[in-house]
């Protein structure tokens, strides 16, 4: 979908708003990603929604499933706003940003590889239990984050910077939600100890990009 205008720049308090109810929607589908210059369409399954009472096992999937594509996206933007910025503040920025947000992705991943077979025997996409249900494993990039990336691959200057700031303090503030929720209800150690260490430095980050 083509979008002839910027946003304007909201507040980190205005974001936790939208953010919130975008955590609390159903999983999003799974998409697939490319070249951040040119990112390819989002995959179109949707994953069933979880029944009332959902167990721990899909807790843990779906946290999954939202942070490690949050992650990506914010890494895959800031790398491109490295080569397409011309603002130092917001080069040195995202240099930082990517860095982090790759370890992100990549402690997560290695979550699951380790803890995948264990806590998929219900599947987050069908709801199938049993041997045969898929494995658990995480989008790489959501439609809407996809999206996104067009928007700025084709964004220039000082409309690039706005459009950078506005989609990253979103995401940024999307991933503190949902580190704060599982902390709150979740009880994997290995998790937790992820969310626990990325809070006080994602907080910091919305900070300084606040200020920009």
């Amino acid at each position: 979908m083509e979008i002839t205008f910027l946003p304007k720049r909201l507040s980190a308090s205005v974001f936790a708003v939208q953010a919130l109810a975008a955590v609390a929607a159903a999983m999003p589908a799974a998409a697939q990603t490319g070249d951040p210059a040119t990112p390819p369409p989002a995959a179109s399954p949707s994953p069933a929604p979880a029944p009332s009472g959902s167990s721990l096992s899909e807790l843990m999937a779906q946290f999954v499933a939202s942070t490690i594509p949050t992650a990506n996206f914010l890494a895959t933007a800031s790398r491109l706003a490295i080569s397409n910025s011309h603002n130092t503040k917001i080069q040195k920025f995202a240099e930082a940003l990517a860095k982090d947000q790759t370890a992100v992705a990549n402690s997560l991943a290695a979550w699951v590889n380790v803890n995948g077979p264990v806590v998929s025997l219900r599947s987050p996409y069908t709801g199938q239990i049993g041997p045969g249900a898929a494995r658990l494993r995480a989008p790489n990039l959501l439609p809407s984050q996809v999206s996104n990336l067009k928007r700025l691959s084709a964004s220039q200057g000082s409309s690039f910077d706005k459009l950078f700031v506005s989609t990253q303090m979103e995401a940024l503030v999307q991933l503190q939600i949902l580190y704060r929720d599982f902390l709150q209800n979740g009880t994997d150690p290995g998790l937790r100890a992820i969310a626990t260490r990325e809070l006080p430095k994602l907080e910091q980050t919305i900070s300084a990009l606040d200020k920009l």
